[in-house]
């Protein structure tokens, strides 16, 4: 006979796994407050809801940034895609790292029994975290120029897509935004992005390419929203302009490509030589060495 609270269990249990399955479940939208977002209009977030929405040590980055002698590569971070108050995080960590690292090496050694005098944590804990606050700048850097060339790759991109419409008889406009919906890499999400916030608020497209060249310190986008103006305001014909933007573009990146390639090359001559040089003597020396106790 099966025990009453056996399926006691077992119903609860199933009551628990279809309530869970239901929670799961997408829920359709309510029309109404679809409504409503569309038509209601946006109330400013006061500064009190923002610090509530950034997790804690995005609001300790924040606070930091206001620190005085404190700079925060704007640009770079914006090629990234990270906020400055997440930079600010990221310094702080590699400074308290930096900080206590040599106490904990300190108190490691009196464990083990090889003792550190107190001094050194307390010199050498100064000095490197200093020296670890620069870390993050160096590798915001180094991404922000490897994105700033995939952006440049992607704008050359973007400035033949445009020459494309607007030779297919599409209006300025429509031309930007039938282009930027083409890509799906990073750069066309930004530019599409640019564009939607400048139908947002009803201001001509390249506007909103003025404003994410601007951001981005980015020139050759600045070109498009300039040729693209004139088109639009005055009907000059831009397809041959655009076209020759986009050669000399990518012309430009073939050139610092190249200069690249040659600053690799001539930093491998010295391996080359010492790996020459040794080959040299290992093959040889054997020889002298026979001629030496010969002689």
């Amino acid at each position: 006979m099966i025990s009453p609270w056996a399926v006691l269990a077992g119903a609860a249990a199933a009551g628990g796994v279809a309530l869970l399955l239901a929670e799961l479940r997408p829920a359709p939208p309510d029309l109404g407050q679809a409504l409503d977002r569309l038509h209601r209009v946006p109330e400013p977030r006061r500064a009190e809801e923002e610090d509530l929405a950034l997790p804690w040590y995005d609001r300790v980055g924040e606070g930091s940034a206001r620190l005085p002698g404190v700079r925060i590569p704007t640009t770079e971070l914006a090629l990234i895609g990270r906020s400055p108050a997440r930079f600010m995080a990221h310094k702080l960590l590699f400074a308290v790292l930096g900080f206590a690292l040599p106490g904990y090496l300190t108190v490691m050694a009196a464990v083990i029994g090889d003792g550190l005098p107190l001094a050194v944590p307390l010199l050498v804990g100064p000095l490197l975290a200093g020296l670890l606050w620069f870390v993050p700048d160096a590798i915001v850097l180094g991404e922000a120029k490897e994105a700033r060339t995939e952006y440049l790759h992607g704008i050359a991109a973007y400035l033949e897509l445009v020459a494309l419409e607007r030779a297919a008889d599409c209006g300025p406009a429509e031309a930007l935004r039938r282009a930027a919906s083409v890509g799906r890499g990073t750069v066309f999400r930004r530019i599409r992005d640019a564009l939607e916030r400048a139908a947002t608020d009803r201001l001509p497209p390249w506007d909103g390419l003025d404003a994410l060249a601007l951001e981005l310190g980015l020139t050759p986008l600045q070109d498009v929203a300039d040729i693209m103006r004139i088109s639009g305001v005055d009907g000059a014909a831009v397809y041959e302009t655009l076209r020759a933007r986009a050669k000399s573009l990518r012309g430009e990146l073939l050139a610092e490509e190249l200069a690249k390639a040659n600053t690799d090359s001539e930093r491998m001559v010295a391996p080359g030589s010492a790996l020459t040089l040794l080959m040299t003597v290992l093959i040889a020396f054997p020889a002298v060495y026979q001629m030496l106790n010969g002689a």
